[in-house]
């Protein structure tokens, strides 16, 4: 596979007027299927609709989460694109964040850029006017740190912030404000990247995390993806059925030990998994294997990147629009895609399509 250069560039970016220019601030590897998202951003960066600027890891282990973005990327040729780690304070954090799935071409990898901060702001003094996209997940710090340190440079190059969290209904106050996430700090730097962006007139787009439950993407979409021998569709597979029936798991044992048991406060209950995740399908007794069973996986980080693109974004979303300081700001805050999304079964062909294509592609581009 092509490695990346140890001092990347930022990739060019220049106003067309058929293309995004995206930044990512995420948490990748917080769900087994996020290289998804990069794969499809391969694809639209391939036809020409997209160009990814750069990638930064949040959320602890974010170190290990830039060196598995850096692998799978490599191999998805996405080569070009620096990855960096969020360097924001991580003290308040506690176990329950640091969720991640291991892959094989996550090692630590010396063409990671450290700090989220510095490639956001190179970023941003390369990007004409209103021309850097960006779309942010769990901790808003980089963001936070440079509106801190750069007021100007943030309200002159950013076009659009999408971000994948819930706000509150608005009532008295004339300023959209995010919800809590349960994270002081956390809560912190995302109330400034809101308020900064409603008081500088920059849209937001506040896509409701949950949108992802029940979405049409079964198991053998993700079989068939993994027979393209790429190590991406392999990893995304293995992993997602090892989590959907460890989840499973879960459910029953908090289904026997009552549903308010502490002990399980964060597991799905049976109810809602058999609900989202298989269609309204019951396991029979017994049955230890249920992926064959399966309609729906999480991708999260897959629709929050399609919302980034306006064709996508007027297509597949529903969305209330709130006038703010004379700019529009968008928010879907439905907590299934059935009741939030329009057209899913043909949004859903189309990513496994999309990922299909950058999987086969990179192999072949790679193969000797």
């Amino acid at each position: 596979k092509m490695k990346a250069p140890l001092d990347m560039a930022i990739p060019s970016i220049q106003l067309e007027s058929e293309k995004e220019h995206l930044l990512i601030c995420v948490d990748v590897g917080s769900r087994p299927s996020d290289e998804y998202m990069l794969s499809v951003a391969s694809s639209l960066q391939q036809m020409g609709i997209l160009q990814l600027v750069g990638v930064i890891c949040v959320c602890p282990p974010q170190v290990e989460r830039a060196d598995m973005a850096r692998g799978a990327m490599d191999s998805l040729l996405l080569s070009d694109v620096p990855v960096a780690f969020s360097g924001v304070s991580t003290d308040q954090i506690n176990n329950n964040f640091g969720l991640m799935f291991k892959s094989d071409y996550g090692r630590p990898s010396p063409h990671v850029n450290n700090s989220g901060v510095e490639l956001l702001t190179r970023a941003l003094k390369s990007a004409p006017n209103k021309s850097l996209v960006l779309m942010c997940s769990t901790c808003l710090g980089d963001a936070a740190e440079v509106i801190d340190n750069n007021p100007s440079l943030f309200s002159r190059a950013v076009k659009e912030v999408i971000i994948l969290g819930s706000v509150k209904p608005l009532k008295r106050s004339k300023y959209l404000e995010p919800e809590e996430c349960g994270v002081a700090l956390w809560d912190s730097y995302a109330k400034k990247v809101y308020r900064h962006c409603q008081k500088m007139k920059i849209p937001t787009v506040s896509l409701c995390r949950d949108i992802s439950r029940g979405f049409p993407f079964p198991c053998n979409y993700v079989d068939d993806l993994a027979t393209s021998n790429h190590m991406v569709g392999i990893k995304v597979q293995q992993n997602e059925e090892m989590y959907i029936n460890s989840q499973w798991e879960l459910a029953k044992l908090k289904q026997e030990n009552g549903l308010f048991d502490n002990q399980y406060r964060k597991v799905v209950d049976s109810k809602s998994f058999c609900k989202y995740s298989l269609g309204n399908q019951t396991p029979i007794n017994g049955q230890g294997n249920v992926w064959p069973l399966v309609k729906s996986i999480d991708l999260e980080l897959t629709l929050g990147l399609m919302c980034s693109l306006p064709q996508y974004r007027e297509a597949h979303f529903k969305w209330e629009t709130h006038l703010v300081n004379g700019t529009y700001h968008r928010v879907c805050r439905y907590n299934s895609s059935s009741s939030g999304m329009i057209k899913t079964d043909s949004l859903a062909n189309e990513i496994h399509m999309l990922i299909g294509f950058t999987l086969r592609t990179a192999l072949l581009n790679t193969s000797c």
